[in-house]
């Protein structure tokens, strides 16, 4: 048992010891003297420290060379402390403010020449580091989405296992769909059924009935379902971090015209689906679902990209988008989700969550059928 437990955390060292040694080498690749992440995705990534960006000055300079330095609230600390990464970490309380520490980090650090910023950096925390260093700024989401884009083994059996708990819940809708309850009474429903079935966390579990379903990003209201009617129903949750997104659409009743629609957007999915594999372009994926619904007379309908990769952010690398030019590589995780909205009317989105390999794509979401009627 104690072997066990052992190589289990020596395999934590050394999974985030090689992450941050790929950052590392990025950095040096960029000419960049280090990298600037906060409380977030990114510093989860590479520290397992899991923490809200807030208003207090809170990050982390990992330099080309060395070890990094963590600038934290006192109170956010414990997570660093524990973590499998050797952090050096200067804490301040608010009683002192966060001056002193930050004053060390740039001392030891020597904190100028050209630093990557992570994206969503407040700029309420670059006005505290200018006050001691002025180091010169880049952008280095590329750098960091690039590097979190390919799925490690122990991640891709998070995103299977978050994967699992949507698919099983969302098997559960039809048996809560009924004309006269609201978006948001079946929305709750089904944040309540993803927690049953083991939903670390649920996100903007959206509910889009009747005209509302040519809104990609309606929000769940007041409004009563109707028969003969789309209701387009998006969900995400996470499991370890890790995110599932879903999209299924239904119908109260019958109608033809609604049908046909519906067809239409699920044979896009396939083929988009058919064609993604490790090697093509992201915009070679968007096409073959795009040129289906342009062959359908639908083209004008479908008004967003094909997918987005999937990981510890719902909507990361890689983009599926029309032209896009980044190659798919091996455990690449991403959704496709091609869909018609038509304005006033009615909208249809069919949404399913893959892994590249070398042998094509894996549907992690294939125990939710997609053929129309299913739920009936």
């Amino acid at each position: 048992m104690i072997c066990g437990y052992a190589r289990a955390v020596n395999g934590l060292l050394n999974q985030y010891a090689s992450r941050l040694g790929k950052l590392q080498e990025k950095a040096h690749e960029n000419q960049l003297d280090g990298v600037i992440l906060v409380p977030g995705p990114n510093l989860r990534y590479y520290t397992e420290g899991n923490s809200f960006l807030l208003e207090r000055p809170f990050f982390m300079a990992v330099p080309a060379d060395g070890e990094p330095h963590l600038v934290t609230p006192t109170l956010e600390s414990g997570p660093y402390l524990r973590s499998p990464l050797k952090i050096i970490i200067h804490s301040w309380t608010d009683a002192d403010g966060p001056s002193k520490s930050i004053q060390e980090t740039v001392s030891q650090l020597r904190l100028n020449g050209k630093w990557g910023l992570e994206g969503s950096m407040p700029y309420r925390f670059i006005d505290a580091l200018r006050k001691f260093a002025q180091p010169q700024f880049e952008n280095a989401e590329p750098i960091l989405q690039n590097l979190r884009s390919v799925k490690d083994a122990h991640e891709i059996e998070l995103l299977t296992r978050s994967a699992k708990i949507i698919s099983k819940s969302f098997l559960a809708i039809p048996s809560m769909l009924k004309a006269g309850m609201s978006e948001v009474e079946l929305s709750q429903k089904i944040v309540g059924e993803m927690h049953a079935n083991g939903a670390e966390s649920t996100h903007d579990v959206l509910v889009q009935s009747g005209p509302m379903a040519a809104d990609g990003h309606h929000v769940p209201s007041k409004r009563k379902l109707r028969r003969k009617e789309s209701v387009v129903v998006d969900g995400s949750c996470t499991y370890g971090g890790y995110f599932a997104d879903i999209t299924r659409t239904f119908m109260l009743g019958k109608d033809q015209a609604f049908e046909r629609l519906y067809e239409s957007v699920l044979e896009a999915e396939v083929e988009a689906i058919e064609a993604s594999r490790t090697g093509v372009t992201t915009g070679s994926i968007d096409s073959a679902a795009r040129e289906c619904l342009r062959k359908k007379g639908l083209a004008e309908y479908f008004v967003h990209r094909t997918g987005h990769g999937l990981g510890l952010e719902v909507h990361e690398e890689p983009y599926i988008v029309t032209g896009g030019l980044e190659v798919i590589r091996s455990a690449m995780a991403f959704t496709i989700e091609p869909g018609a909205y038509m304005q006033g009317k009615t909208g249809v989105r069919i949404e399913d969550d893959l892994v590249s390999t070398e042998q094509g794509s894996k549907v992690l979401t294939k125990a939710v059928p997609t053929e129309f009627g299913w739920w009936k």
